[in-house]
This record gives structure tokens, C-alpha cells and sequence, in this order.
């Protein structure tokens, strides 16, 4: 249990100095300072990823690859709502997907949807079975129904 708060608060130590880059970067006007921040960016994120690989409890090892093994419910997967620097997650078909990273998803909207919520039917509506979008996406667990 010890173990699992010290993960925790690591992670939103990379989350919380992630989120600070990246609105320094924002800001910034000079190209050089844009350029520093971007580096800074590119290095916290390879040592999240590397950290998350290796963390005790954390991944589940899979066909040589490590992932993440995680049951949300409804109510957990709306606090990864993308708004005050969280993850934004979306699930669909009963698989949770990062979207945190995806340019179109900024804050957490996308075209009047919002993360946090399974949005099967939304994503078979819009994209009529063009799965291989998703593919591209991380998968951070399953949905619990």
C-alpha cells in the first residue's frame, strides 16, 4: 500500500511538471525558450513512460509489452475528465482510451462530446466502424459494466 501512494504521488509530480511545460511553452515568445520547454516536455514524458513500465503493481506484461490493467467503473472513469490538468479518458466498447495527448481532444471536448464518459455509440455513429482510429490511441484499461 505504501508502495502504491509513493507510484502515485510520482505520477502526479510528471503530470503537474508536464502541465507547467507545457503552458510555459504556451506563453513563451521567445523561439529558443518555446525550444527548451519542448525538450523539457519530450524528456519528462520518456521518463514517465519508462517509469510506468517498471513500477511494481503497476503493468501487467502482455505478448513482451507492458500495459496497463486497470478495471474503471462510470463514476471513476469521470474523474479523468481532461479540465484542471487531468487525464482525459473516453471508453469505448468496453475499452478506456487516453486522449490526453490528442490535439482535437484540448480540455477534454471534442465537437460538443466530453471525456470522462463511455462514448460507444457516439464513436459508431461518427465513425461508422473506422476502428483503426483507435488503435493509434493508448489503452489504459476496461470498462466495468
Amino acid at each position: 500500500m505504501k508502495s502504491e501512494y509513493r507510484i502515485r504521488t510520482m505520477i502526479y509530480q510528471f503530470q503537474k511538471e508536464l502541465c507547467y511545460y507545457s503552458q510555459v511553452q504556451l506563453l513563451a515568445t521567445c523561439p529558443y525558450e518555446k525550444s527548451h520547454y519542448e525538450r523539457l516536455i519530450i524528456a519528462r514524458t520518456e521518463e514517465l513512460i519508462n517509469f510506468m513500465k517498471y513500477a511494481p503493481n503497476t503493468s501487467t506484461e502482455r505478448n513482451g509489452t507492458f500495459e496497463r490493467q486497470k478495471e474503471f467503473t462510470l463514476e471513476e472513469l469521470a474523474t479523468y475528465d481532461g479540465t484542471s490538468g487531468r487525464a482525459a479518458y473516453v471508453a469505448i466498447n468496453g475499452t478506456v482510451y487516453e486522449l490526453s495527448r490528442e490535439a482535437t481532444w484540448g480540455g477534454g471536448t471534442h465537437f460538443g462530446l466530453y471525456a470522462g464518459k463511455d462514448l460507444s455509440a457516439e464513436f459508431t455513429g461518427c465513425h461508422k466502424g473506422m476502428f483503426q482510429i483507435l488503435s493509434k490511441l493508448p489503452k489504459v484499461g476496461i470498462l466495468k459494466k
